[in-house]
């Protein structure tokens, strides 16, 4: 992609009081605000500053595109201790931000918003709730409003996310400073199944009316406004359910409401869903939102509604909803209960009236609140220069990383299983490893070899995943041989992607973009959709297992996998970084061969391919030493080969490609004393036809590759006392959907 490069790098810091494991609006919007604007400026990056949340125990990190998030303690802090911490903070971190985005005032003396601009940072000030400039500024003594009032001058501008908001700050500020910019929704991909199932879940009927509330459990958003008034609306239609979603803000008000739902039998009408990660099925399952909120800065729940295609009713907020809840369009504002029994009881007799309601609102909400829209004006308050042609929202999460270690979770091992040893074949074109990457060399021939190995695999019982690229999907020569064994269930089908060979063809063919994880995140999506796609055609059915090519995974690509539906993948090679090269992925040098859940919801799993250091340094310390020890200068003055001599360090991956099998038996044994129960051995297809790749050049060699898989076999299954399997045995998984036992990790 040839996309001029007109954006200026450097970090914006957000500023917050209150964030996870605290509910905050603003703090979900931030999350998904981020993970669009690193898809449009991909070199901006994002912080955190917590001021008055404590650290959690846990962390709590629920977005990727956040790179830091910085708690300013560890327990509650008093307000001079905790400003004087701030000041402290920003004089020591400042030099890293170019912007500073504080969205909620948390300086109440203007110390650190000062020390900004002193630094010349841009400066930003969010008004979110009732926290418009006049607002902030009335909250101080009298005799110190007119020094407050200057203080708010130091920002370069002002966000008010609703027009009562703007305008109250333009009242105050000059107009040239202040912009408008409304909450912006993303929609994820919905499944064709997606209703369906989650009413499913929850134990509702197809037919039944589903009344939906999303936002925190207290007095402001009013959720119990909503189940008092549920009775009158089941006298109307009895097969009501209000679902209720939110985290709870005040426990009296939680009490309340059960309080209601047992004096008025209505245990089987509502739903108490609770804190949700991922609202958006709980829309889909709905028929109406309801929302009876007193007091919203924006209340982005109700155009997420709309955007789903859901009408709305919902409590009249004089310059807050009434410029897109447009009555008897997009849905109705009410003002008392009657206004409300009334809005939707007439919606609840009337699916055409909520059919055209929703998608007028679904026209609005998208056109007027869409995430890319809002993203892009943020970027050109933080004074980003986006380019021309940059790309539409993809509507990923950033809720995965197969590289960002705060989302990750180990692999629970079950207690006395067998060491498991998956073989992991990636199935690709031939081409010149010592030239420049080209377009015009798919050359799939090798493919037809494969069954060299397959006498061995047959031998021992082993079932090898062709992790398959495009140029072998799409090609007869390359195809026809894998279908033939998968037909024979001698082998399974996984995807690997080359980006240099697999459409759509708009980036520039070199080094760096020979790592998928380096391009774009919307053409990196386009080629795995692409990939995947062809996959499913070639071999009837989609695959569940991906591997980047060069082992280049990047920020957004477990996002990318688990929006296409993957199980899994393999793009860890620890202790191996992708190339070492500039441009390239970051390395994988401290990563540990166990596998790894990638989210929160485990719902991706990283299988690594089998790597380690070996030796008698080998540890923590061994870790940190070893980019030096193994990079170009290591490498320059042959450190890796006198270590290795030694038997203090090396660097052994379990592989037939250069590799020695003692190398590899001692990998082997060192893994087990650490704890390891699985194993992912891994080759190229081309190197069963000699002169392709580097290390296997003539039939001797070809020789000794096999001999090297066949005695290696025997070990694993008669000294390690192991047993061979698929990579579903792990992720546990069957391949027509059937649950399997989850085996050690």
């Amino acid at each position: 992609m040839t996309r001029a490069d007109v954006r200026r790098p450097g970090r914006v810091l957000h500023v917050l009081k209150y964030y996870r494991p605290a509910f905050t609006g603003e703090g979900v919007f931030l999350e998904r605000s981020s993970a669009v604007m690193q898809e449009l400026a991909p070199e901006l990056g994002h912080d955190l500053l917590v001021t008055h949340t404590p650290r959690p125990p846990q962390d709590p990190a629920a977005c990727t595109t956040i790179g830091h998030v910085i708690y300013l303690s560890d327990h509650p802090l008093g307000t001079l201790r905790r400003q004087l911490r701030m000041a402290a903070w920003f004089l020591a971190n400042l030099h890293r931000y170019r912007v500073v985005h504080v969205r909620t005032h948390a300086d109440w003396y203007f110390v650190t918003y000062l020390l900004a601009r002193l630094a010349r940072r841009r400066l930003i000030l969010s008004a979110t709730l009732d926290d418009s400039l006049p607002v902030l500024i009335n909250q101080y003594r009298p005799s110190l409003r007119r020094l407050a009032a200057r203080g708010f001058r130091l920002f370069d501008g002002y966000v008010s996310i609703s027009p009562k908001l703007d305008a109250e700050t333009r009242g105050i500020a000059p107009a040239a400073r202040c912009h408008l910019i409304p909450c912006g929704v993303s929609i994820p991909l919905a499944p064709p199944d997606g209703r369906a199932r989650m009413r499913q879940n929850l134990g509702i009927g197809a037919e039944e009316l589903v009344l939906l509330f999303v936002g925190g459990l207290g007095a402001r958003k009013d959720p119990l406004f909503l189940v008092r008034a549920l009775p009158r609306i089941l006298a109307a239609r009895p097969d009501t359910r209000l679902i209720l979603v939110g985290p709870v803000l005040e426990e009296a008000h939680l009490e309340a409401i059960r309080g209601v739902i047992a004096a008025r039998n209505l245990g089987d009408r509502v739903i108490l869903a609770g804190e949700q990660r991922d609202p958006h099925p709980y829309f889909l399952a709905a028929d109406i939102l309801v929302f009876a909120s007193h007091l919203e800065g924006f209340g982005t729940v109700v155009p997420e509604a709309m955007a789903h295609g859901l009408p709305v009713v919902v409590r009249h907020l004089p310059g807050v909803n009434d410029s897109f809840v447009l009555q008897d369009e997009t849905g109705y504002l009410f003002d008392d209960e009657e206004g409300y029994v009334a809005a939707v009881t007439s919606l609840a007799a009337d699916a055409t009236l909520r059919a055209r309601l929703g998608a007028e609102g679904r026209k609005l909400a998208r056109g007027r609140f869409g995430m890319r829209g809002v993203a892009e004006r943020y970027l050109a308050v933080y004074g980003t220069k986006l380019d021309p042609v940059a790309p539409e929202e993809t509507r990923l999460g950033a809720t995965a990383s197969v590289l960002d270690r705060r989302f990750h979770a180990p692999l629970a091992p079950p207690a006395d299983s067998p060491p498991l040893l998956i073989t992991m074949v990636d199935a690709e074109e031939a081409f010149d490893w010592s030239g420049p990457f080209r377009r015009d060399a798919p050359d799939v021939a090798s493919m037809s070899a494969q069954e060299r190995a397959h006498r061995i695999f047959e031998k021992h019982g082993v079932v090898p995943l062709y992790l398959v690229d495009y140029p072998v999907a799409t090609q007869e020569a390359g195809r026809a041989p894998l279908r033939e064994l998968l037909a024979d269930g001698a082998c399974e089908i996984g995807a690997q992607m080359h980006p240099w060979v697999t459409p759509p063809f708009t980036e520039e063919v070199n080094e760096r973009n020979s790592y998928a994880g380096n391009l774009p995140v919307d053409l990196e999506l386009a080629k795995a959709r692409c990939l995947t796609d062809a996959l499913a055609e070639a071999f009837g059915e989609a695959p569940r297992i991906y591997r980047t090519g060069r082992f280049g995974a990047g920020p957004r690509t477990a996002d990318i996998l688990k929006s296409l539906g993957y199980l899994a993948d393999s793009s860890v090679t620890p202790h191996w970084p992708a190339g070492g090269v500039t441009g390239g992925p970051a390395g994988n040098w401290a990563f540990s061969a166990k596998p790894y859940w990638t989210d929160r919801d485990r719902t991706l799993l990283e299988i690594p391919v089998s790597a380690a250091l070996v030796g008698h340094l080998a540890g923590t310390r061994a870790e940190g030493l070893a980019p030096q020890i193994f990079g170009r200068g290591g490498e320059r003055l042959r450190l890796g080969g006198a270590l290795a001599r030694f038997g203090l360090l090396e660097r052994i991956r379990l592989s037939p490609e250069g590799m020695t099998l003692e190398e590899a038996k001692r990998l082997t044994r060192h893994m087990l004393a650490q704890g390891h129960r699985s194993f992912v051995l891994t080759y190229h297809s081309p190197s069963l036809a000699p002169g392709n790749t580097p290390y296997v050049r003539d039939a001797a060699q070809l020789a000794r590759f096999l001999g090297w898989l066949d005695d290696y076999y025997a070990f694993f299954r008669e000294e390690v006392g192991g047993r061979f399997g698929s990579w579903r045995d792990l992720r546990g998984v069957a391949p027509a959907g059937r649950a399997t036992a989850t085996v050690a990790a």
